[in-house]
């Protein structure tokens, strides 16, 4: 079986979620980063801060959930 991904999508969040990268809460009403596909025969979705989500694919793409320092953004 081979692993895939389909492209991430920009969402806006109706609930709270729990960012993969960090661990931070993504509140109701912020934008989020949501990706789905198969990894090693297994289904997943992965939703992210906007900045997480680079910060874990401008490099090699391979990080540890959940423990993670939340990127600084730029105001």
């Amino acid at each position: 079986m081979s692993d895939f991904y389909n492209p991430h999508e920009v969402r806006t969040s109706r609930k709270m979620h729990l960012c993969m990268y960090c661990a931070e809460l993504i509140n109701v009403g912020a934008t989020y980063c949501y990706q789905s596909g198969n990894y090693d025969g297994r289904w997943y979705s992965n939703k992210m801060h906007p900045e997480c989500f680079d910060e874990a694919y401008s490099g090699d793409g391979m990080f540890t959930a959940y423990s993670n320092e939340r990127p600084m953004v730029d105001a």
